[in-house]
């Protein structure tokens, strides 16, 4: 159950949701909140099944779901297991093992009913599970939290307590930053991953893996010929339902030897939603623990 400690102006979700889509959960509220309205509750739904006859609904059209997976074998483990790995190594190898917190600063655009938005973010991770994003927008400083338990927001207008349903959603979004989380579950041989099939990614050849991640089944592209991992899909939960997301990494750059993508592009059902560029990259900064806790102020810092 949600704890909405004020209530958020729908300009301020539209933004909120906007920034936290860049790096853990989509939520395409942008499509279906208006300046001024009352905030929405973010009990997570599902979308209702479409009536014989009913009047199509005002929301970006859904981008088809991939096909149901085949059936696992030994084999297509096997080879899934290796593709991963390949992108273990290329992007670091045994070294990504001692990566304990990353520090992220992010600069781009997201798409809103109001036009394009300018985004700031520093994003913090420590592995495996806390997280830290702060995001400078237009409608002010939203600072997002999770500290392996629980996920929070809090924005100009106050602080919200995100519900259980979300959880999984920041596990998945801490594993693919930079894909090191997933690199270090497959390193300790935690991960189940599947080859499915070779198949064209933004003009690229790439190997296609299942990963039976924390949020259910997600696609994942690794490049055949540098082995990086340069692209995902995956069903995301939002307030509004479910959202066909993709993400677009490239632009592989060394942080201290280990290969992070600087550009990224996310998309909701099949439209381009947020796109960002990397500006620094820290490794091992040794963030605070009390930031990943919830704060007992209601205001983001800096608002009035």
């Amino acid at each position: 159950m949600v704890r909405n400690i004020v209530r958020v102006a729908g300009l301020g979700f539209v933004a909120l949701f906007a920034a936290a889509s860049l790096i853990i959960f989509a939520a395409p509220l942008a499509a279906q909140i208006q300046p001024n309205t009352p905030a929405p509750s973010l009990t997570p739904k599902p979308l209702p099944p479409s009536q014989p006859g009913a009047a199509p609904q005002d929301t970006a059209p859904s981008k088809p779901a991939p096909p149901p997976a085949p059936a696992s074998t030994p084999a297509t483990l096997a080879k899934g297991k290796a593709i991963v790995l390949a992108g273990a190594k290329a992007t670091g190898g045994d070294a990504l093992k001692s990566v304990k917190s990353v520090e992220v600063h992010v600069a781009g655009q997201a798409t809103t009913p109001q036009g394009p938005m300018d985004l700031k973010l520093k994003l913090t991770i420590v592995f495996p599970d806390h997280l830290r994003n702060e995001a400078e927008l237009p409608v002010g400083t939203i600072v997002q939290g999770f500290d392996g338990k629980a996920g929070w927001i809090l924005a100009p207008q106050g602080l919200l307590d995100l519900p259980e349903d979300f959880i999984p959603e920041f596990s998945r979004g801490i594993a693919l930053t930079g894909g090191w989380g997933l690199y270090q579950q497959a390193l300790d041989g935690k991960i189940t991953a599947q080859y499915l099939d070779d198949e064209d990614y933004d003009g690229k050849k790439t190997n296609v893996v299942q990963w039976s991640g924390p949020s259910g089944p997600i696609r994942l592209n690794f490049d055949a010929a540098t082995h990086l991992l340069v692209g995902a899909h995956f069903r995301a939960i939002t307030p509004q339902g479910d959202v066909e997301t993709d993400q677009h990494w490239s632009d592989f750059r060394a942080v201290e030897g280990l290969e992070y993508p600087y550009h990224n592009q996310v998309d909701h059902d099949g439209k381009k939603f947020t796109e960002t560029t990397v500006s620094d990259v820290k490794i091992n900064t040794n963030p605070d623990p009390g930031i990943f806790a919830r704060p007992a102020e209601e205001k983001a810092p800096g608002s009035n």
